[in-house]
């Protein structure tokens, strides 16, 4: 009988205390501590059981950290470390740098003809590129034709010079990988750029099963010299292609099969003498503007001539803040590459990358970023040896979104949803066009900072990195997407109403 007692008085003391609960204040229910809840089970998806994970998410509105794991370890970036690039190169160089090209003659002009060699001497200037606007790689020759115009030449006696002497003659990054090589991503750096050293091969379906595919080079159709082994498959398997590029001049071998009726594939293939590619395309623009160039040679020099030069012009590139806003939403590799070598040219005085590594290390000190905070072996992410952690990208999102230049950074980013490498990423969740943030890919590591805004307005800064895992890219963007979406929805008022995160699985 006691003891039915004591059960009863305990039953009553709970059914109590579950009262007081219930009318215990809102505040009283914290929902940040829910939201790490939440982004606990997120981050414990089993197909990321095996990785190496780190996260930092940070309040710039509260100055305070929302949620971290593993902050301070080390990460393999991929092309995040393009943020550090970028956001270096805004800081020291600003929005408004313009990257320039000198034109010179060394010899005299008579009866219409330069009777000497045509000069051009590069800083790096990447934008003749089809994927600058106005996506017309000949842009700058074309204007460049018009002035020789202007001056009274009409034909060229001597060679054409290409001076590439102000980068260093290292044309690879630190670590980069010797099958990675040939590939349009992998292009080498040069002071003279024609559409980011590479080709375009768009390979299209022969009209039968078993007939060769026709392959179409761009820009320049004449210039890289292919081996066409691509066959017309009639049944129903995807296009593949393969492309073996020569180690001793720019040709390659192309081989595999596409399907019949299939679209075009495209290939990029890296050039390997950038400065004989420039002056090809600029041979031939010249030539199809009139200018008689026949009887011309092409050459490189770094710098040596054997008789004084004088000064056409000057020509100047769109800004710094154009270049990067198509280097980060397109993810391109050798515009990144070319800012770290323009950084030691421009305040070093040297264009090679140790030298512009010293001023990106500099800057990084000035933003709070220690050394034991990441390596930096190359400016584009391409390198497996290039180390970050979560803790010091956040602290650079931090700097730029209280620097001046800040809305050149925030507008580059891609935007979920929208553009760039995240167009197609968080479709139908509230982090659709709220994410703006950098990706990061390559084999068993995955990337994305940037900053999203919660419901509640309040802007959060984050990285979300996972290397060594053995699951596809996918799963590991379909957590990254989902602690995003689960960011854009979270609110500080534990009186708001709940809102699911919808999220197909990959």
């Amino acid at each position: 009988m006691e003891n039915m007692k004591k059960t009863a008085r305990v039953r009553l003391s709970l059914i109590f205390l579950f009262v007081a609960c219930l009318s215990l204040p809102a505040h009283a229910v914290d929902p940040a501590k829910i939201l790490q809840a939440d982004l606990n089970r997120i981050f414990a998806d089993s197909r990321l059981a095996d990785a190496q994970l780190g996260v930092e998410i940070y309040s710039l509105d509260r100055s305070e950290i929302v949620y971290e794991k593993n902050p301070s370890k080390l990460f393999m970036p991929a092309s995040n470390n393009k943020i550090v690039t970028s956001a270096v190169a805004l800081v020291r160089l600003g929005p408004d740098y313009r990257f320039k090209t000198n034109i010179l003659a060394d010899g005299p002009v008579a009866d219409g003809a330069l009777n000497g060699n045509l000069i051009v001497a590069g800083f790096g200037d990447p934008f003749s590129s089809t994927r600058f606007e106005p996506k017309d790689p000949f842009r700058a020759f074309r204007e460049w034709a018009a002035k020789l115009k202007e001056l009274g030449i009409r034909a060229i006696k001597g060679s054409m010079i290409g001076d590439g002497s102000a980068f260093e003659e290292k044309a690879y990054g630190r670590g980069w990988e010797w099958d990675d090589l040939s590939e349009g991503y992998a292009a080498p750096v040069s002071a003279l750029q024609f559409n980011e050293n590479l080709v375009w091969l768009d390979i299209a379906p022969g009209l039968k099963p078993g007939s060769v595919a026709s392959i179409k080079m761009e820009p320049l159709a004449a210039y890289f010299a292919v081996e066409n082994k691509v066959t017309t498959d009639g049944g129903k398997i995807p296009a593949h292609i393969e492309v073996s590029r020569s180690q001793i001049n720019d040709s390659a071998v192309v081989s595999g099969s596409v399907p019949l009726g299939g679209a075009a594939v495209s290939r990029s293939v890296a050039v390997m003498y950038p400065v004989r590619y420039y002056l090809s395309a600029f041979k031939q623009l010249l030539s199809e503007e009139g200018i008689d160039v026949s009887n011309c040679d092409i050459g490189e020099s770094r710098g040596t001539r054997t008789q004084p030069a004088s000064l056409l012009w000057t020509h100047s590139s769109p800004p710094l803040s154009e270049l990067i806003t198509a280097a980060m939403k397109l993810s391109l590799n050798l515009s990144n590459e070319t800012l770290v070598r323009v950084l030691g040219l421009e305040i070093r005085g040297e264009g090679s990358f140790a030298r512009g590594k010293e001023v990106v290390e500099e800057t990084l000190d000035q933003m709070g970023v220690g050394k034991d905070g990441y390596s930096y072996a190359d400016g584009s992410g391409l390198s497996r040896l290039n180390l970050v952690s979560p803790s010091a990208l956040v602290r650079i999102l931090k700097f730029m979104h209280h620097h001046p230049n800040s809305r050149y950074f925030f507008d580059a980013l891609p935007i979920a949803g929208v553009d760039g490498t995240l167009a197609a990423r968080m479709k139908r969740t509230k982090a659709e066009k709220n994410v703006h943030a950098k990706t990061g890919t390559y084999a068993h590591a995955s990337a994305l900072s940037g900053y999203v805004k919660t419901a509640d307005g309040e802007m959060l800064a984050f990285s979300i990195i996972a290397n060594n895992f053995l699951s596809s890219k996918d799963a590991a963007e379909y957590v990254q997407d989902k602690a995003l979406a689960r960011l854009a929805v979270f609110s500080r008022n534990a009186n708001a109403k709940a809102k699911s995160v919808v999220q197909r699985t990959p």
